[in-house]
């Protein structure tokens, strides 16, 4: 006798592939219209889900909008590799944290466009999420070896703040991709070119390495901070 099959009843695991859908969904909504142009409905449809699947799990669109700022902010930690940069010597990982902050803000122009909107809110929803600064502690331990080995090591200077180094680092990439549109039409050129995000890129590496130089240290030798693979995209 056929045994009849029974239906699957739905477990945590389908329940956190619909939250990461509607998440991923949230984040490309969001990117596009903002947080007062979102619509839920088309978020729900892109995701795949019932609208008010949505709502269950993250109960407001404003609660979900503090998800997608998480979620961004995750991805930009997780590119920023801490553990790998505190294998490398001084100079190269202050080198590879620039560049590769850099290349993050270009392969992810999601993460500009909340950022961007964020800030016209003033941060008012980053301030209620202690769990985006925690994000950091990893990456700001890392920096601070860096530079500690760099000091004892002769070849950085001694005045330098960590806080300050990070958002001069980060600004140079997230400038160079918020303002893509207006700096391409002032200039004349697209500033996504092939030829100018490498002439950027390397730029930007030794900009920051050339900064943290100790007076008198030799400048440390030019090496791409990226790996192989990476260096032939």
């Amino acid at each position: 006798m056929a045994v009849a099959r029974q239906r699957r009843k739905p477990g945590t695991r389908d329940a956190a592939l619909a939250r990461d859908a509607i998440l991923d969904a949230a984040v490309r909504e969001f990117a596009a219209r903002g947080l007062a142009g979102a619509r839920m409905d088309a978020l729900a449809r892109d995701a795949g889900v019932a609208k008010g699947l949505v709502f269950h799990h993250f109960g407001s669109k404003e609660e979900l909008w503090k998800a997608a700022l998480e979620r961004i902010y995750a991805l930009l930690r997780a590119g920023q590799d801490a553990d790998a940069l505190g294998t490398l010597d001084p100079a190269e990982g202050m080198r590879r944290l620039a560049r590769g902050t850099f290349r993050l803000f270009r392969a992810h122009p999601e993460i500009v466009a909340l950022m961007n909107e964020e800030n016209l809110h003033r941060a008012r929803h980053v301030r209620a999420m202690p769990r985006i600064r925690a994000l950091y502690n990893p990456l700001f331990a890392t920096i601070e070896d860096l530079l500690a080995r760099g000091r004892a090591a002769g070849v950085f200077r001694a005045d330098v703040d960590a806080t300050a180094l990070y958002i001069a680092l980060a600004g140079l990439g997230y400038f160079y991709c918020a303002n893509r549109w207006t700096l391409s039409s002032a200039f004349a050129g697209d500033m996504f070119a092939p030829r100018r995000v490498a002439a950027y890129e390397a730029l930007v590496g030794d900009m920051v390495v050339a900064y943290l130089r100790a007076p008198g240290a030799a400048a440390p030798a030019r090496r791409s901070a990226l790996p192989a693979r990476r260096r032939r995209e």
